[in-house]
């Protein structure tokens, strides 16, 4: 066999490995796909469509210093990929560097700024903070996204988020819309959407019919779990008042929310001390004075005072005791 005749071979060898992972990585068998690229690689080291597809495979089979590894000789081949800068910063924000992940999502950006996803996954970077999301860095990336890609479902459903968050909610519900009339059977957009009801329109019912769906099209999705766990819970009517107030606190602006919950204990702390300070003295004056009036009217804002204090109490030993009761009469099966 001549030397030509075995190249050609192998090369057909390769091409016929390289499709066999990507329909196992399509089949949700991350390791067969790493073990026809390592056969790759051992006749082609310096395939960097191999290394890249080992990086992904890797990466699903949530092995990331080998993701990690593969994809840096892929780069070291090809530094000015924008596709292998793009999928190392996914690697990274796997790994939560997020730093070192916006680094290179920006590489990604400046090789191929016509390409939406490095600017989808900053956007979603900057949402994903937490306790608190930085939506004001998000948002530039976030539209310019959806501007260069109108018809994915994905952006649409960031879009949706970030339009949440920052309370343009009739926005965040078109968006939605859009995001499952193009894929209408993808159950993190379901899932994402469902969320949305239950948290920002107060709608459990619906929300549980979305999360529902979701869970069957996912059932391994951790926070659809706890999303539909939540929506069974607030479609319970001992739980609208809770649900009620949630939504109120998310519809506020981002800049007020964090603050409203101390400034009402802070008012009802004042509020309460102040009348209790006016109760004390009327009555030191009345039993002083013997002045009944002056009784009667320390009397009167005690009871006042306890009609203010009292309902905040209640709420706040109501929230406290009813959400993980529900929950757990869920988990036993007394709720469906």
């Amino acid at each position: 066999m001549s030397e030509e005749t075995r190249q050609i071979q192998g090369d057909t060898g390769v091409r016929e490995n390289y499709r066999k992972a990507i329909a196992a990585l399509n089949l949700r068998r991350p390791q067969l796909a790493l073990e026809l690229m390592s056969k790759v690689l051992r006749a082609q080291p310096e395939n960097t469509r191999a290394l890249a597809l080992m990086a992904v495979a890797a990466m699903r089979n949530k092995d990331y210093a080998q993701a990690e590894a593969a994809i840096r000789d892929a780069l070291r081949l090809d530094p000015l990929s924008s596709t292998y800068h793009l999928l190392y910063g996914m690697i990274l924000l796997a790994k939560s560097q997020l730093l070192l992940a916006q680094a290179e999502l920006e590489k990604a950006r400046e090789l191929n700024p016509l390409n939406p996803w490095p600017y989808y996954l900053l956007g979603a970077s900057y949402l994903s903070l937490k306790p608190r999301p930085e939506v004001d860095k998000a948002r530039p990336y976030v539209y310019k996204a959806v501007e260069l890609d109108p018809e994915e479902a994905r952006l649409q459903a960031l879009l949706a988020y970030q339009a949440s968050v920052d309370g343009n909610l009739d926005l965040a519900q078109q968006a939605y819309l859009r995001a499952l009339a193009l894929e209408p059977q993808n159950a993190a957009i379901l899932s994402d959407y469902g969320n949305f009801l239950l948290n920002y329109q107060t709608r459990p019912q619906q929300a549980l019919h979305l999360l529902k769906e979701a869970i069957r099209l996912d059932p391994e999705e951790k926070a659809t779990q706890q999303r539909l766990l939540q929506a069974i819970r607030a479609a319970h009517p001992l739980y609208r008042p809770i649900l009620s107030y949630r939504t109120f606190l998310l519809r506020l602006p981002p800049s007020l929310r964090g603050g409203f919950g101390c400034v009402t204990a802070l008012c009802i702390l004042v509020i309460g001390r102040l009348l209790l300070f006016l109760v004390e003295n009327i009555s030191n004056l009345a039993l002083t004075e013997r002045n009944p009036q002056l009784l009667n009217i320390a009397i009167a804002l005690m009871c006042l005072g306890l009609l203010i204090v009292t309902p905040f109490g209640l709420f706040a030993a109501y929230r406290a005791v009813m959400a993980p009761l529900l929950l757990f009469l869920i988990k036993r099966g007394w709720i469906k």
